[in-house]
């Protein structure tokens, strides 16, 4: 296939999880073989497993003293959507939380649509197992014939309990089934998380809020297991930092995003572990069809959402 970027110039605005401060950013069509960039104060910083730095509770890119946060919903977007070129202009430190999911961000990548670029789209292939282990938690990337994830996770709280899911990535799949996944806490953590500087901007507009037996929002989950599909969400944004699209299975046992790009670095470390290739040149009604797809994409988003 060829490479893609967005058709027009997407706006938005909203407020950062943990800094609690508005910040505005623009999605802006990018030159082919450019990848997915994030400018800030005059600063472009590549989303690459090569600018991540340890953060508590979500993905972190830095260069040159500047540094953005919170980028995995809308990598995870982007990179689902098949869009393999854009450059992301904010006014702040750290990308918007919105309703805490992906829901809007793939909403707007929607509206604006793509255009293809002359550009062969090259995809990364995992050739070997590799594992990333921390105590009772893992990362593995390990080869498949589709790019799947499979994630288990395992929480205190009975509401979120112990939950596995298994999904191959697909643009289809991943707005109908991943995208209106939101994110989540358990009530016990959030005078901790709050003393740490965290979550200043959060709420329960913007979250999934769990007691030991309830959910504190008022609105109902979107799925019965919104949880690890939120999950799900956050490992394809952390997945999208490699730089191409995948062909591969991940595996991750009660992973976070510092594990996730561990388990990244580990497999650029040895050539044996992946190999970059050419995706298959696509024909003319290929491309087409592909076009079509695209369009019909909104139509599920109305699915699953309050």
């Amino acid at each position: 296939m060829r490479q893609r970027t967005i058709k027009y110039p997407i706006e938005i605005s909203g407020t950062g999880l943990h800094s609690g401060e508005i910040v505005g950013l623009k999605i802006l069509p990018a030159e082919e073989n450019s990848g997915l960039i994030f400018r800030y104060r005059g600063i472009n910083i590549r989303a690459s497993f090569n600018n991540t730095q340890p953060s508590p509770l979500c993905s972190t890119i830095s260069k040159d003293g500047m540094k953005i946060s919170t980028i995995e919903h809308l990598l995870s977007a982007l990179f689902a959507l098949n869009i393999d070129n854009a450059l992301i202009e904010t006014d702040g430190e750290e990308i918007p939380i919105l309703d805490g999911s992906a829901l809007f961000f793939t909403e707007k990548i929607l509206k604006s649509g793509f255009r293809f670029q002359n550009a062969r789209k090259k995809q990364i292939v995992i050739r070997q197992e590799v594992i990333i282990k921390d105590h009772d938690r893992y990362a593995i990337a390990r080869p498949a014939s589709s790019f799947r994830i499979k994630y288990l996770i395992d929480f205190r709280s009975r509401i979120i309990g112990r939950q596995s899911l298994t999904l191959n990535i697909t643009p289809e799949g991943f707005v109908k089934d991943v995208a209106p996944a939101r994110t989540f806490c358990e009530y016990r953590e959030i005078e901790h998380m709050r003393s740490m500087g965290l979550i200043k901007g959060g709420s329960l507009e913007n979250a999934i809020v769990v007691d030991d037996h309830k959910i504190l929002n008022k609105s109902p989950l979107r799925f019965i297991d919104e949880f690890v599909r939120h999950k799900i969400l956050d490992a394809i944004g952390d997945i999208s930092l490699m730089g191409y699209s995948v062909l591969g299975e991940f595996e991750f046992i009660k992973s976070g995003h510092n594990i996730n790009n561990k388990l990244l670095s580990k497999i650029f470390e040895n050539p044996l572990n992946y190999e970059i290739v050419d995706t298959d040149r696509c024909s003319y009604e290929e491309e087409k069809q592909i076009i079509k797809n695209f369009a019909s994409l909104p139509s599920l988003l109305l699915q699953n959402t309050d």
